[in-house]
């Protein structure tokens, strides 16, 4: 028989694992398990590379004997390595290895130990169903598509919601708290300023749409580094030359680097540089490979004038991988030259400035951003036990410092920690960065946040962004999160002028894209959203935050419903994928089809009590009357738990000409 599903465990977790498979396959599903299906005459790795080929979805029981066992390691790799639909059940409460971490992240989990067993099991069943995996759907389910499971919700704030109601009255969303201008995803690596995407998504091949800077600079793009390395522990060497060299080319006046996510869709087989000025609309280009081998490290770079593709100049640097940062020196020196541009002695110190003089905290670092910018659970506490092994060997390590800052409050804001636990201590170390060096732009992003999502205080949060942007213009994150915040308080022209300069550093961010969409649908500008929308959509299909900018736009646009039924059949394509999208889906039907739109309810709800995770919460659309709402909006304002952005979610746009809700939607533009 066929298996559906492969589970990896430990031997020591025999017994539980046992349990949960006699439950699935009582339920139809069939599951291929080593201690009952390996027969005594095979051999047994053929036969684990079989199953693992022949299953749709690989379950990977974690715990601490599993996580440290080599035969679950490899096979972990190898339903990588088919590209199996991966879904990881924590037996207990542990930490996942850098064996591991590749494959897992940003991979939602079910943590099966903090569950009633009887509940976990059927949790475990219903997504396997929803995966496409086992029995035929029952009548009433919506239809699923498979998916990898890769997509994470994003939410903030911690409004308690209260019992939904029955099927009367009309609906209102307040979601524990809306997410409306999707924030969250904005919460980005000021290194490499990534957000959750797919690992090597395809760049649209369309005319670039960015308004270029004014200040006459050379555009160039940055290219992620190829990295040939036999250690996986070497090839942390790619993402530290990534930023080093960014930030050190960025200090050129007359220079613009084009690198984050606008940069990473040309990875690998995707690498056609030929469509990059277009794209990004770039003058030149920067294409770099780094090969350790040994305690030898060589960088090789190619500056490409983007017109013609020809190459300008080469250059190989040979060092270790401790040393070789110091060639972003080199590098800017023969960059500056061939563009004419002479360096000043100040430029050229703040060009060979390191965070950190030790090598061994700076690849501590290097590593914790990575893992942070997986938005898992696991990744991004990690990321801060590497960030407190760095400050532990260079205590004055400000950047170190401002890392464990965003860690904490990326945690809230993804529904892993509490929003009164995570960001005072996130406040507590973007201080200290900002005590050990004045002058890091990226610790007055970080302090930005914490004063607009946090605080409320929207004054304070603009300073610091503009504090930032002072020190360091070139950061596409504060123009970004700037707008973002100007936006809250309704002043949309200045914001608009936020976001394009965020555009023109990173013209490919697809959650900046998602931000001008919900901007451009709030102020009335239809076509614009829409052109921004689809281009986001066409990077990152997954990223639904973009559909459900453009759906608020449409219905408050009022004439749309050709284009909003078109956008359903998309998102029921996808809805399993990224089970947050169901606030649509309960929106639409709510009136054309009520036991539709119920049965997306309850399937929201579903996963809220089972999981316990504030990421799903967030999207739960509650059943209650305007007046219940308001009440429980203004409570939550006063408590400081409500979300900035509510007043554009498509359930508050139905009542957007009530005097209550204007008010409001005055009390949230005013903050505190």
């Amino acid at each position: 028989m066929t298996p559906d599903v492969f589970i990896s465990y430990s031997r020591e977790n025999q017994q539980e694992v046992i349990k949960l498979v006699e439950y699935l396959r009582a339920q139809g599903v069939a599951v291929w398990m080593d201690e009952s299906d390996i027969h005594g005459a095979t051999m047994w790795t053929k036969e684990i590379v079989e199953a693992i080929r022949a299953s749709s979805v690989f379950i990977l029981a974690i715990s601490r004997h599993s996580t440290g066992s080599k035969n679950v390691v490899k096979e972990l790799a190898l339903a990588s390595e088919r590209e199996k639909i991966i879904l990881p059940i924590y037996l207990e409460q542990c930490d996942i290895p850098e064996t591991m971490e590749y494959q897992l992240a940003g991979i939602q989990n079910i943590a099966l130990y903090s569950l009633d067993k009887g509940k976990a099991y059927e949790f475990v069943h219903q997504t396997i169903r929803r995966l496409g995996v086992g029995q035929a759907a029952e009548d009433g389910q919506a239809e699923a598509s498979p998916s990898a499971g890769h997509g994470t919700g994003v939410g903030h704030g911690h409004m308690a919601p209260p019992k939904a109601k029955g099927g009367a009255g009309k609906w209102i969303g307040i979601a524990a708290a809306v997410v409306v201008l999707c924030v969250a995803g904005f919460f980005l690596s000021q290194g490499s300023d990534e957000a959750p995407s797919p690992s090597n998504p395809t760049p649209p091949n369309t005319p670039a749409t960015t308004i270029p800077p004014t200040d006459g600079s050379h555009r160039i793009a940055l290219l992620p580094f190829e990295v040939n390395a036999a250690k996986d522990e070497d090839k942390w060497v790619g993402g530290g030359m990534d930023n080093e060299l960014k930030t050190a080319l960025n200090k050129i006046d007359g220079v613009t680097i084009i690198a984050g996510l606008s940069v990473n869709g040309y990875r690998g087989t995707n690498r056609e540089i030929s469509k990059i000025k277009s794209n990004l609309n770039v003058d030149y280009i920067l294409d770099g490979s780094i090969t350790v081998t040994g305690g030898r490290t060589s960088l090789n770079l190619d500056f490409i004038k983007a017109d013609d593709l020809s190459t300008i100049w080469s250059e190989t640097i040979q060092a270790t991988p401790d040393t070789i940062f110091d060639g972003k020196t080199q590098i800017a020196g023969k960059l500056a030259t061939s563009l004419n541009i002479q360096l000043g002695a100040k430029t050229s110190e703040e060009i060979g400035t390191k965070h950190t003089e030790n090598a061994e905290a700076f690849r501590l670092y290097t590593r914790g951003r990575e893992l942070w910018m997986t938005r898992s659970q696991a990744g991004m506490q990690q990321s801060i036990k590497l960030y407190e092994q760095a400050i532990a060997l260079d205590e004055n390590f400000a950047l170190a410092y401002s890392g464990i800052a965003d860690a904490y409050s990326m945690l809230v804001v993804y529904g892993f920690s509490d929003r009164d636990e995570g960001y005072p201590k996130a406040r507590r170390y973007v201080l200290d960065a900002i005590t050990r060096n004045p002058n890091l732009a990226e610790a007055y992003i970080s302090l930005g946040w914490i004063q607009f999502s946090y605080d409320w205080k929207f004054a304070d949060s603009v300073k610091s962004y503009r504090k930032a942007i002072s020190l360091n213009s070139k950061i596409a994150q504060a123009h970004q999160w700037l707008g973002i915040c100007l936006e809250a308080q309704g002043r949309y022209e200045e914001a608009e002028e936020s976001f394009l300069k965020g555009e023109a550093l990173d013209p490919n961010h697809h959650v900046l894209l998602m931000n001008m969409t919900s901007l451009y649908g709030r102020i009335g500008r239809v076509e614009d959203a829409e052109r921004y929308a689809k281009k986001g959509i066409a990077i990152n299909p997954n990223f639904y935050q973009i559909r459900l900018q453009l759906y608020n736009t449409y219905i408050l646009a009022g004439d749309k419903e050709a284009e909003i039924e078109e956008m359903i059949k998309e998102i029921e394509g996808i809805a399993d994928k990224n089970q947050p999208i169901y606030s649509i889906l309960i929106h639409y039907y709510k009136d054309k089809n009520p036991a539709k739109s119920d049965a997306y309810y309850e399937r929201a709800d579903e996963l809220v009590n089972l999981t316990g995770n504030s990421t799903f919460q967030t999207r739960v659309i509650l059943k209650v009357e305007l007046d219940e709402f308001i009440r429980l909006a203004n409570e939550a304002f006063d408590n400081g738990n409500l979300d900035f952005g509510i007043e554009f979610d498509m359930f508050c746009i139905d009542y957007m000409d009530h005097p209550k809700m204007k008010a409001l939607d005055e009390r949230i533009k005013k903050g505190k």
